[in-house]
């Protein structure tokens, strides 16, 4: 068991590094595609964050946020629960390590104003509707994180689960729905750490959580459909 532990911790840095990735991509082209292409450079940003969920379902690294759905499935042995926070701690020193590091280098650029923007429209914690909706955008999420690598994994690196994979994260990204290890990077890359980032942190994770339900639900009720 306790090799199957550190297994997915170092998995999981492994898919914090690449959904930063993704999130450097969003970053990339929200930045390089502004003004009156700025709609154009949030297509291609929301389309390029995929890049990260990609490379995490294809390497079979560990992503809490992908391994979460597996609980509401169906009965998984100890190791998994003990396995789920290890992996999450692992995402958040991959993207927070990644987010960092960009934020050394590009921190007297005027990419900056674009990350900051993007931690900023995190932690606006003003009110019951703010915190309301930081819910609602986890949850959303944590469905299309399910849906993604679910289709994914049904059509192994086939043109309709890639498609899919696409398809679902673009939706979550362009539709501003929270992703909390995404949103680990963007703090990290702002250097944006205070009060609201954790609070920010704490219910997007819970929501992220909450999310797959919806996902498996879905997904069981197309099974009963087409048996």
């Amino acid at each position: 068991m306790a090799k199957t532990i550190l297994l997915n911790f170092l998995k999981g840095i492994l898919a914090g590094l690449s959904i930063g990735l993704g999130g450097f991509l969003y970053i990339l082209m929200t930045f390089a595609l502004n003004g009156d292409v700025a709609e154009l450079g949030k297509i291609l940003g929301s389309t390029l964050f995929a890049v990260g969920l990609f490379l995490v379902c294809t390497f079979k690294f560990s992503l809490y946020t992908g391994k979460i759905g597996a609980v509401y499935e169906g009965k998984q042995e100890a190791s998994y629960y003990i396995s789920l926070p290890v992996m999450l701690i692992g995402n958040a020193i991959g993207a927070f390590g990644l987010g960092y590091l960009c934020y050394f280098i590009f921190k007297d650029t005027s990419m900056m104003d674009t990350v900051n923007a993007a931690c900023s429209s995190r932690t606006a914690l003003n009110s019951f509707n703010d915190y309301l909706a930081t819910i609602v955008k986890g949850m959303l999420c944590g469905v299309c994180v399910y849906l993604a690598v679910k289709c994914f994994n049904l059509n192994r690196l086939k043109p309709l689960g890639i498609a899919l994979l696409v398809f679902f994260v673009f939706l979550f990204v362009y539709c501003g729905f929270q992703h909390c290890i995404a949103n680990m990077f963007y703090f990290g890359f702002g250097n944006h750490i205070n009060g609201n980032m954790f609070i920010n942190l704490a219910l997007v994770i819970v929501a992220n959580s909450i999310g797959p339900i919806i996902g498996v639900g879905m997904s069981k009720l197309f099974e009963k459909k087409t048996a």
